[in-house]
C-alpha cells in the first residue's frame, strides 16, 4: 500500500477543525513546517508511525489513527466480521447518491478515487 498524499491531506484538514494548520501543528507538538507540508502535499514519504500518532492524539471531527496509518500506507490486519446489509444502510446509500449527484466532475472523481482507495483496505 502507498501514502496516499491527498486522502492524508484531507485528513489532516478535517482533523485541524476550527485550529489554524499553526495552532493545530503546536497542539501535536510538532513542526508548522512539517504539517504544512501534509496538508499541502508536498511531502513525498509518509509521516513516522510517531507523528501519524501526535496527530491523531490531537485530532477533532472523529478522525481515527487507524485512518491516518492507512493513507499513509501503514496497515494492521484485523479479523472484522462483515455486518449484514439494513435497510438503515441502504437509505443512507440512497441520501449519499443523490449527494453525490449534486458534485461537479472534479468533485465526484476525487469521491470514486477515494472509493477506490478504501476498497484496497480490505
Amino acid at each position: 500500500m502507498a501514502f496516499n498524499k491527498k486522502l492524508f491531506a484531507m485528513l489532516i484538514d478535517k482533523a485541524r477543525g476550527d485550529r489554524s494548520l499553526r495552532r493545530f501543528a503546536l497542539d501535536c507538538e510538532i513542526s508548522y513546517v512539517q504539517m504544512r507540508k501534509l496538508a499541502a502535499c508536498q511531502q513525498e514519504n509518509p509521516p513516522r508511525i510517531k507523528l501519524i500518532k501526535k496527530i491523531a492524539k490531537n485530532a477533532q471531527n472523529d478522525i481515527a489513527e487507524e485512518d491516518l496509518m492507512f493513507c499513509a500506507g501503514i496497515s494492521f490486519e484485523t479479523n472484522e466480521k462483515k455486518l449484514p446489509v439494513s435497510s438503515v444502510s441502504i437509505k443512507q446509500g440512497e441520501l449519499f447518491y443523490e449527494k453525490y449527484l449534486s458534485l461537479s466532475m472534479g468533485q465526484r472523481r476525487m469521491i470514486c478515487d477515494f472509493i477506490d482507495f478504501l476498497t484496497e483496505r480490505r
